[in-house]
């Protein structure tokens, strides 16, 4: 079974005012859990003490999300429970999801996220994960934009990878979009704020394209026709 305890991180002990809601709103569902809270100070800490070989990469990041990151899997894999990104509001309580040993949730526009995990201790997925990070980086660490480079080395597509590596095995679950929060919000487990404190232009600019692609995609299905017609 999955432990009954909530990790959640950020820099420092002073969250962010828009943030303090969604943070209480996994303690309040769960008044009975076990909650953690890990600054980037107690991270390093972790991966030092937990993951030593793991060190010379994790100091070499050149983005602290890629070192939040890999410190979830760590968390996940040393002690298990549930990890949830400060982004997220809790909707109801998860206790339904605890008699499996891995849950992620599926993202768009394909694969799953890892702003949302629970899983038992040592499960193997983590350790793979973990071990595979230095691999990731290799492959992926100066590949551009930055947006890119975040997702493939630490983030969801990291994690994407290592699931189809592993296998949806026996005891996984992953998460439909809805009960993720994107759709019906009578099924959702969390909602969604708005989050990406580490992003930047390029990752505004992916967001927008991926947000209206339908749109683009027809208005240059449109323009292509008119140009053909009239020139």
């Amino acid at each position: 079974m999955i432990p009954r305890v909530i990790h959640q991180t950020w820099k420092d002990q002073d969250v962010p005012a828009r943030f303090l809601d969604a943070q209480r709103s996994w303690q309040d569902a769960h008044p009975d859990w076990e909650y953690r809270f890990w600054t980037d100070e107690d991270l390093a800490a972790l991966v030092r003490e937990r993951a030593p070989e793991l060190v010379p990469l994790y100091e070499s990041y050149p983005e602290a999300i890629q070192r939040v990151d890999a410190a979830r899997y760590v968390i996940l894999r040393e002690f298990g429970g549930v990890y949830a990104d400060l982004d997220l509001h809790c909707l109801r309580a998860i206790d339904s999801l605890l008699e499996t040993e891995v849950v992620l949730p599926r993202t768009t526009p394909f694969g799953v996220s890892n702003q949302f995990m629970l899983s038992v201790k040592g499960h193997p997925l983590f350790h793979h994960a973990v071990a595979s990070l230095p691999r990731a980086y290799r492959k992926w660490g100066r590949v551009w934009p930055r947006h890119l480079r975040v997702l493939t080395t630490a983030g969801p597509l990291f994690l994407t990878g290592r699931v189809r590596e592993y296998g949806v095995t026996e005891g996984m679950r992953i998460l439909s979009l809805d009960e993720h929060g994107h759709g019906d919000p009578e099924v959702a487990y969390v909602a969604h704020l708005r989050g990406n404190t580490w992003a930047a232009w390029d990752t505004h600019v992916i967001n927008f394209l991926h947000e209206n692609w339908k749109w683009l995609a027809a208005g240059a299905a449109v323009s292509a026709v008119l140009l053909a017609r009239f020139l």
